[in-house]
C-alpha cells in the first residue's frame, strides 16, 4: 500500500492494484454525520433564530395552554375596560405573584407592585384568615393621574389601563398621597414614581401579566368589565373588609368569595402605625412659607393699625427679610422633588392637580411680595427716571 503512489500510471491500471486502492479509500477517515450536521446547523439558524422561528410557526404562545381562560379572548367595548379578577378561596398567600412581577419589572429590593395582605377575624366559634392579593386597581376615576401636577398618568380609552409615564414624572409623590390604595412606589434610585400596569405589552400580544400566569392556583385572573357595574358595585361597598370607601375613584378590581366574612373581618395591619417617606424638604418649605407670609401679614396689620407706623416697625428692612424667608422656602421645595431640575413642569396640571395651583399661588406670592419690597425702597436708592 505504501508503494502504491510511485507506481507508474501503466502500473495501476492492473486489477490488483485497482482492487489495492478501493481498499485504501475504505481505510481513509471520513468526517463524521454528526458533528457535520451540527456545523450546517450552526452555519444556518442560531438559536435566537430557532427561537424566534418556533414562535413564528405558533400563532398562540407556548405557555398559552396553561392560562388562555384567565384572560380575555377579545378586547374590552364601549363602556368596558380590563380587570383584575381575583378568587380569595383560590388565594394561599404564596406570593408567587408578588416575585414574578419583582423578576419581570426589575424592581428594586424594596419596591413592589403587587403585595399580599391578611384579613383576620373571628364568629362566635370560628376563627378566619383570608390572604389578599392586590395591585393597581386602574380605577374608573384615578386619583393618582387627578393629583399629578405633571400628566404623568393616563388612562387607556381603549383597555381601561392607567398607565405612568416614566419619562414625565419628576419624582414629587403626590400621586402616592391622593390614591387612596398605596398602590404608587416612590424608586429612590430613579427618582420616580412607578406601578403596575397590568403588564399590557403582554395583553396586546395575548400573553397573561406575570402575577396571572405564576399563580399555582389560578386565583388572579384578567376580565372585561363594564363600567356601569363598576360604579353600582363600589357604591354599595369596599372592594375588601378595611379598604377605602370604594365610591373615590371606583376601582375595577373584582374580589369574589363564597365563604361568608364576619363583620369584624379587618386587615392584619389595621391598627398599625405604618411610617411614610420623611419629606424634609416640605418641611422646611411649609414652616418657612408661614412665617414670611406672617412677616408680611403683621407688617400690614402694623402698618394699619398702629398710630406711628414708621417708628413702630422698619418696613423696608421687615419686607426684605420676609421676602428673602419665602424665596428660601419656594427654593427647598425643590429639593423634595426626586428629579429637582425639571421642577419647571409641575405646572402643567393647572387644570386638574392642587399642587400645581398650590405652586403657582406661591409663585404669584413672591411676585406680589418682591413687587412689594421694591415700592417700599426710598427715593433715594431708586431715583425717579
Amino acid at each position: 500500500m505504501k508503494h502504491l503512489a510511485i507506481l507508474p500510471p501503466q502500473a495501476r491500471e492492473h486489477p490488483a492494484h485497482e482492487a489495492a486502492r478501493r481498499h485504501l479509500k475504505v481505510l481513509t477517515p471520513q468526517t463524521p454525520p454528526l458533528v457535520e450536521e451540527s456545523l450546517n446547523d450552526q452555519g444556518s439558524l442560531t438559536a435566537v433564530s430557532k427561537f424566534a422561528q418556533l414562535h413564528e410557526t405558533d400563532s398562540d404562545p407556548l405557555q398559552s395552554r396553561y392560562y388562555r381562560d384567565l384572560i380575555p379572548l377579545q378586547s374590552p367595548d364601549l363602556d368596558q375596560q380590563y380587570a383584575f379578577e381575583v378568587d380569595l378561596d383560590k388565594c394561599t398567600g404564596c406570593k408567587a405573584c408578588v416575585t414574578a412581577c419583582n423578576s419581570l419589572n426589575g424592581l428594586e429590593p424594596d419596591e413592589a407592585w403587587r403585595s399580599v395582605g391578611l384579613l383576620h377575624g373571628a364568629t362566635e366559634t370560628t376563627p378566619v384568615l383570608q390572604h389578599v392579593t392586590t395591585a393597581c386597581h386602574h380605577c374608573l376615576d384615578p386619583a393618582c393621574a387627578t393629583g399629578c401636577p405633571v400628566n404623568a398618568y393616563e388612562k387607556d380609552q381603549r383597555t381601561g389601563i392607567v398607565v405612568h409615564l416614566d419619562d414625565q414624572c419628576i419624582g414629587c409623590q403626590y400621586c402616592v398621597l391622593t390614591c387612596p390604595y398605596d398602590v404608587p412606589v416612590f424608586s429612590k434610585t430613579m427618582g420616580i414614581v412607578r406601578k403596575c400596569d397590568m403588564c399590557k405589552d403582554r395583553l396586546a400580544e395575548g400573553e397573561a401579566p406575570a402575577c396571572v400566569q405564576s399563580c399555582p392556583t389560578k386565583a388572579i385572573s384578567i376580565t372585561v368589565v363594564d363600567t356601569s357595574a363598576v360604579v353600582e358595585s363600589n357604591a354599595l361597598r369596599p372592594l375588601v373588609p378595611g379598604a377605602p370607601p370604594g365610591h373615590v375613584t371606583f376601582p375595577s378590581t373584582r374580589y369574589r368569595t363564597t365563604a361568608p366574612h364576619p363583620a369584624n373581618l379587618l386587615p392584619a395591619d389595621y391598627h398599625t402605625p405604618k411610617k411614610e417617606h420623611d419629606h424634609m424638604g416640605l418641611v422646611v418649605m411649609l414652616v418657612l412659607t408661614q412665617l414670611s407670609v406672617g412677616m408680611y401679614c403683621a407688617e400690614l396689620a402694623v402698618t394699619t393699625l398702629a398710630a406711628n407706623a414708621t417708628t413702630a416697625l422698619p418696613g423696608l428692612f421687615h419686607s426684605w427679610i420676609a421676602l428673602t424667608v419665602g424665596l428660601l422656602a419656594l427654593g427647598a421645595s425643590v429639593f423634595h422633588l426626586g428629579r429637582p431640575l425639571y421642577a419647571f413642569r409641575a405646572v402643567i396640571g393647572l387644570r386638574h392637580s392642587w399642587l400645581s395651583r398650590e405652586i403657582v399661588a406661591f409663585g404669584l406670592f413672591a411676585g406680589a411680595a418682591l413687587v412689594y419690597s421694591l415700592s417700599l425702597m426710598p427715593s433715594e436708592i431708586m431715583p425717579a427716571s
